[in-house]
């Protein structure tokens, strides 16, 4: 079967999912080529050593200098770069006419979804988080009327003549959506019996490393090793080391850590409560997908959350879902018969 993927590169989290994809299906499948937005830090080296990287000038996020997303900015720059994007998608369907597959995984890419009003022999299958959040059985928060909207209509745009499939924590019945769990790369099911004494830190921004600054100084006694994808020079105490973005040792670290704090996205937050790590989540200001992400995990009972990085706020256990976690290669099958 010949595949091309559409991948969201906002974060590592849905790229994280593509490689995973990747493993699931195996060498019996072609993946031919991956479809993924340029983005100013550029593309992590775990994702380019994976994939036959097909760029183009995508849509984006527009941050202030503390992670904070501005959405009037986001959606002003966007509308004003227009015609660049509409040139993107036709090299997007010029390259899909000539590759002829029978198959795109789209993993939350805009301009992928909207690919299917032109290819309706072509098998669609979306995947993603963020249709789970629309559903009657996820725990809805207050506000964020705009940005709601927004994720909305992303949604719709990412699931034009598809199969959706919905990543979940838990499993849940829905008649508009494939419960998945989370897609995890294989390695991440390894587990090991060796704990070592320090707390593993993912943060999707650097903006946000001045205040995991203070608290490891606050706290000379706790050994912090933090991943983020670095850009800037960061004065750290000798109990902080940081580090850019390796997928491989941030796996390595994962399995021996004896907590985790990450940002409020979905993946490294599956990661942490496979492994049964107890987990803090630090949602990225005004960003309304994080804060449900945090709010679900919290009332389902797998993490703790907080507006800024407290090292006091880290939970003491982690309960884990193995049994669901564990059932995610027969989803997939199931979804490409």
């Amino acid at each position: 079967m010949k595949i091309l993927f559409g991948v969201c590169t906002e974060g590592s989290g849905h790229t994280v999912q593509s490689i995973a994809m990747k493993q699931i299906l195996g060498e019996k499948h072609d993946i031919v080529g991956v479809f993924a937005a340029k983005k100013q830090k550029g593309f992590s080296k775990f994702f380019k050593d994976e994939f036959n990287i097909i760029e183009f000038d995508g849509f984006d996020f527009v941050f202030d200098n503390n992670g904070k997303v501005i959405i009037w900015k986001s959606i002003l720059q966007n509308t004003f770069e227009l015609p660049r994007l509409i040139v993107s998608f036709v090299k997007i369907c010029n390259i899909i006419k000539k590759e002829k597959p029978d198959v795109i995984f789209n993993f939350y890419e805009p301009l992928v979804g909207l690919t299917a009003l032109f290819f309706k022999n072509i098998k669609y299958i979306s995947v993603g988080h963020q249709y789970a959040m629309e559903t009657s059985v996820y725990p809805k928060i207050d506000g964020y009327h705009i940005q709601k909207q927004f994720l909305n209509l992303i949604n719709k745009v990412t699931t034009i003549n598809a199969k959706v499939v919905a990543l979940s924590f838990y499993e849940f019945e829905d008649n508009n959506v494939i419960p998945c769990p989370p897609i995890l790369r294989k390695e991440s099911y390894i587990k090991s019996n060796k704990q070592e004494d320090f707390i593993l830190v993912y943060l999707m921004n650097e903006d946000m490393l001045p205040d995991l600054i203070k608290q490891s100084i606050q706290h000379p006694n706790l050994v912090i090793q933090c991943f983020t994808k670095l850009t800037k020079q960061f004065d750290c105490p000798p109990n902080l080391t940081l580090n850019n973005l390796d997928g491989k040792l941030f796996q390595e670290k994962m399995k021996v850590c004896k907590s985790v704090i990450c940002s409020g996205g979905f993946e490294t937050a599956s990661e942490a409560i496979l492994n049964k790590k107890p987990l803090l989540m630090i949602p990225m200001p005004n960003h309304y997908e994080q804060h449900c992400n945090v709010n679900d995990a919290k009332l389902h009972g797998y993490a703790d959350w907080c507006d800024k990085i407290d090292l006091n706020k880290i939970p003491n256990n982690q309960r884990g879902n193995d049994i669901w976690f564990n059932k995610v290669n027969t989803v997939i099958n199931e979804v490409l018969k």
